[in-house]
């Protein structure tokens, strides 16, 4: 599954290597432990693990499990403890992907073939569900009731904003608010990030004003993280992405690009853009992205939230502050 290295280390230290070679050494241990759990966990049918496995061996950013180890690492837990946890979280996330590209109908993920399109609708779907009660397993071997609820609220949240993007998106285009997008954001892709430094930080051991200042670094990651996604679903290639281009505005799902763009349109102009998307066409759209600047607006907002993070966690005693950093760079201005 992906890059394989025997026997990695993962204590490293900001002085022999690049904080970016750090991190990734940590993602190749992480991918590591998801291949040998998913394994010790197969069962029968056989197309039904494959399924579910297709889209976790493509790889991915592993943001949440990343944060979920650093947390740990943070407060003096060890990387071990949190893997774990880091595992759980990559499954909830896969079968999250699974699902959406179900709903959205999105042909590529990862830089492969989606799962639904590879192994149907009905496979796909139930091998999200697979991933789902593999996390809840996992989690329960190792955790509290603490835990337990920490990583089922996240999962709540997620699908109540997935749920609120889609419903968002048919209604008038005056309802299409950065105060909407940001709640759907807040539920969707935060509560998730949060519950993953929160689980670290628990893990770890970690004081209640430590995990209140690891929640809020979590918060802050999050919105760059997912503005930054918008922008890359707007701008990159899908060789970059390994996704659909233009996913978002094909598949009705909320763009923090858009919403900006339509909030400095006039109504005429917004009613227009709105009707042209429901059928299908997504070019005076891009045209409104371009002539508001919204890509710069949003590049900049998204490394303003990264800054936010970094100031979050600055001085106030974490072993490993180099290497949130690093996270937090990377959320906000990553091209992948």
């Amino acid at each position: 599954m992906g890059e394989r290295h025997a026997n990695v280390d993962i204590v490293g230290t900001s002085s022999d290597e690049s904080r970016h070679q750090e991190l990734h050494r940590r993602l190749v241990a992480i991918e590591e432990r998801i291949d040998l759990v998913f394994e010790a966990e197969r069962g029968e049918p056989e197309v039904l693990y494959e399924t579910a496995k297709h889209i976790l061996q493509a790889g991915g950013k592993r943001i949440r499990s990343l944060l979920a180890t650093l947390c740990c690492e943070a407060v003096g837990g060890t990387f071990e403890e949190a893997l774990p946890f880091a595992v759980a979280t990559e499954f909830v996330q896969t079968a999250s992907l699974i699902h959406d590209d179900v709903i959205d109908e999105d042909d590529t993920r990862r830089g492969v073939d989606s799962t639904h399109k590879k192994y149907g609708n009905r496979m796909a779907i139930i091998a999200g569900d697979l991933l789902i009660a593999q996390a809840v397993k996992l989690v329960s071997k190792f955790s509290s009731p603490e835990l337990m609820y920490l990583v089922a609220d996240a999962g709540v949240k997620m699908c109540e904003g997935e749920a609120s993007d889609i419903l968002m998106y048919f209604t008038t285009p005056k309802f299409l608010t950065e105060e909407s997008y940001f709640d759907i954001v807040r539920r969707k892709t935060v509560s998730f990030m949060r519950a993953a430094t929160k689980i670290g930080g628990m893990v770890g051991k970690a004081s209640d004003e430590q995990l209140e200042i690891l929640d809020t670094f979590g918060e802050q990651i999050g919105y760059a993280f997912q503005i930054r996604d918008d922008i890359l679903d707007v701008i990159a290639s899908s060789t970059v992405t390994g996704k659909t281009v233009h996913s978002d505005l094909k598949g009705s799902k909320t763009n923090y690009l858009l919403i900006h763009a339509l909030s400095l349109c006039t109504e005429s102009e917004a009613s227009r853009c709105m009707d042209l998307l429901n059928d299908g066409n997504i070019e005076f759209a891009l045209q409104l992205i371009e002539k508001t600047d919204a890509v710069k607006h949003a590049s900049d907002l998204a490394q303003e939230y990264a800054e936010k993070a970094k100031e979050v966690i600055t001085n106030k005693g974490f072993m490993n502050e180099y290497l949130l950093c690093a996270l937090a760079d990377l959320a906000g201005d990553r091209d992948f």
